[in-house]
């Protein structure tokens, strides 16, 4: 049976300020407990799924994530300046995901499905929706923490 997160679950971690107790249980829709799945699917912001699930996943799985967004990053690196943000990502969630406190991985987890959506993001064409694809770009990536997580 998978694992099901409370309210009370959400709020020790130390969302924004936007995330009070009652806008979270009010996403919870009359429910006690979502699964990880259901909390990465809630109807809010990306990046606030992307936030809150990279935060509710074990430490390993959390890292390997990050490993799997920076080999993205990396795909999608096309210019020069792209492959150096993508590398200064990469160092830097290296040095996180190394860190034995969850939170912390879980920044650097973050930090890497962000820069590998940000080079998806500067390779679409000059008028393209640069802000879709990015969006797009970590809906996919949620998707595959969520795939590594039911493993």
């Amino acid at each position: 049976m998978p694992k099901k997160y409370t309210v009370t679950d959400i709020m020790n971690k130390e969302p924004c300020p936007d995330y009070t107790e009652e806008v979270v249980t009010e996403l919870w829709k009359d429910k006690k407990s979502l699964t990880f799945k259901e909390v990465c699917n809630l109807d809010i912001a990306i990046d606030d799924r992307v936030w809150i699930s990279a935060r509710l996943v074990p430490i390993e799985i959390a890292v390997k994530w990050a490993d799997y967004c920076a080999d993205e990053a990396q795909k999608h690196a096309s210019y020069a300046a792209d492959v150096v943000a993508a590398d200064v990502a990469a160092y830097y969630a290296a040095y996180y995901a190394a860190s034995a406190a969850s939170a912390t991985s879980a920044y650097a987890a973050s930090a890497y499905a962000y820069a590998a959506a940000n080079a998806a993001a500067a390779n679409v064409a000059y008028h393209a929706d640069r802000k879709t694809t990015r969006n797009k770009e970590l809906k996919r990536l949620l998707d595959k923490l969520v795939e590594m997580n039911d493993k």
